[in-house]
């Protein structure tokens, strides 16, 4: 006897099926042709500055091999400018020696195609030239083509993309359109929803969501006007007040999709499974079960690349302003302000997993029912964002007055440690970078819960002391972001010298191999 099953769940398992098929063949394909093979003279040195670098601009883990590539382009295509016919191979040489991609396990026809796109976006960029576009904003805009292009192409995940249309296509359903009509691009709603899936669910940057939506518009670099103007819509809607409306509210009922997503990844027998309601749930319970088990493995992870960088941005922080400072102001290193600022940070952020506890059961219940209703029948409930409440100037400014009192008494005591400006002003950098930190590691668990979690006095408390830090910490967030002056310093000062060195290392053990065959 057939299962029940809702329209969500038939879209769900044919799309599977055919983002499996597309995924397999583009693996087979990619090992067409002659393997490139990469000589292993470099490849510690190579991985370990990636690591670094990576450290650095604390990016999500599914966007490291993108930005990988996004870097590499830039360097190649704007900066040295190289020829488009030897690009591909050396950049797939590369990411083998970083550690993204296995040795020999990309063919030649693969390089090929990563000429073609390079040179496909390329025109698309002079093109824009042409017709008098910022010369950044084109550069912006074509560096995300090609990053995201070549990623799908070397690593095809088209199951993520199926993910995410199951999941806009339930919040398009149960999001009521009306309560948003007041906001300015409420015509553009649809495109808003999807961008604020992308956003809540997969994390994904605004390179990502321009590709997928230009390939899902089925869009061409050709036509010069309509690209422009596609993009300069992407960039204002990315960060629209509906786009982060939507993605609040899909960030809040947003786990059982996270699970979801766990799944499909790790179970590729997901679309026979969903035709069985018993077998699926069964699944669906036990993966939530394995999220449980690893969110703290997933925490330790978070919480040592935020270390690593604090540390790293901190040091040189500390080597460009405040050790010149303290020698032009003292004569000397003041020891304690910069061993507080370096150490208190990190070990704030260390002692922060000790109040991160995993969801409870009754959670998990909550979970399983809200995806069985979704998939095999039944309907689940409207969802309303929060009213936003309209305050007084009086309590708007009682409530500047209470965030003033955290940093006030942090003032004192650092006063009393004879801190100087400067340095205070570097440890309230550092701190609140720490804390804005903490607070994104504890969207960890907050990810994987359905039902709202009570908070204690104690817990409120220290709401109160540490929201002002967050606050400030999530705006220097975005403009580092926007700047990233360390990483710049990285590809500058490192990474350009290393990857020329490893270059020429590469071409002369290839003119010693071409001389040893011509002996025999």
């Amino acid at each position: 006897m057939p299962e029940q099953s809702s329209s969500l769940n038939n879209l769900l398992i044919e799309q599977l099926a055919l983002a499996r098929q597309r995924d397999q063949q583009a693996k087979e394909n990619n090992a067409k042709g002659v393997g490139v093979e990469v000589p292993i003279t470099g490849t510690v040195l190579s991985s370990a500055y990636e690591q670094l670098r990576n450290a650095a601009e604390y990016a999500e883990e599914h966007l490291l091999l993108q930005r990988a590539i996004k870097r590499f382009c830039k360097l190649n295509l704007f900066v040295t400018k190289q020829h488009h016919d030897v690009f591909g191979r050396e950049l797939i040489v590369e990411l083998v020696q970083a550690g993204y991609l296995p040795n020999g396990r990309i063919g030649s026809e693969t390089a090929e195609r990563v000429n073609h796109v390079i040179k496909t976006y390329m025109e698309a960029f002079g093109h824009l030239r042409q017709v008098h576009t910022d010369r950044e904003l084109a550069t912006g805009w074509i560096l995300a083509f090609i990053s995201v292009e070549i990623e799908n192409l070397l690593n095809p995940h088209s199951q993520q993309q199926v993910t995410v249309f199951f999941a806009y296509q339930h919040f398009l359903q149960m999001i009521a359109k009306d309560q948003f009509t007041h906001l300015p691009d409420s015509s553009n709603y649809e495109l808003c929803m999807y961008i604020a899936v992308h956003q809540a669910l997969l994390k994904s940057d605004a390179d990502t969501i321009r590709h997928e939506l230009f390939s899902l518009y089925q869009m061409s670099a050709q036509d010069i006007h309509g690209f422009k103007s596609f993009n300069e819509q992407i960039d204002k809607l990315y960060i629209s007040e509906l786009t982060s409306r939507l993605k609040r509210i899909i960030s809040r009922y947003g786990a059982p999709f996270r699970v979801l997503k766990s799944l499909i990844d790790d179970r590729p027998d997901v679309p026979e499974l969903l035709q069985n309601r018993e077998l699926f749930m069964d699944a669906y319970r036990a993966q939530i079960n394995h999220e449980y088990r690893h969110v703290s493995g997933r925490l330790d992870r978070g919480l040592f690349k935020s270390i690593v960088f604090i540390i790293i941005t901190k040091v040189i922080i500390g080597v460009a302003v405040e050790v010149p400072y303290d020698i032009l102001m003292n004569g000397r290193v003041i020891l304690l302000p910069l061993t507080v600022n370096l150490l208190f940070p990190p070990l704030y952020m260390a002692s922060l997993k000790f109040g991160l506890r995993p969801p409870s059961s009754s959670n998990a219940n909550t979970l399983y029912n809200y995806m069985e209703t979704l998939l095999y029948g039944g309907s689940n409930q409207q969802i309303y964002a929060a009213e936003k409440r309209q305050e007084s100037t009086s309590t708007r400014f009682l409530y500047a007055l209470f965030f003033s009192i955290p940093v006030i008494l942090s003032v004192l005591a650092l006063q009393k440690l004879s801190f100087s400006f400067v340095q205070m002003m570097i440890f309230f950098i550092f701190f609140s970078t720490a804390s804005f930190l903490g607070f994104r590691l504890s969207t960890m668990v907050r990810e994987l819960e359905l039902t709202s979690r009570q908070t204690g006095f104690l817990a409120s408390l220290g709401d109160f002391f540490y929201l002002p830090f967050i606050l400030s910490g999530q705006w220097l967030s975005r403009k580092y972001s926007k700047l990233n002056l360390v990483a710049r310093f990285l590809d500058v000062a490192i990474e350009l010298p290393l990857k020329a060195m490893l270059r020429l290392v590469r071409q002369w053990i290839r003119f010693l191999n071409e001389k040893r065959d011509e002996l025999y």
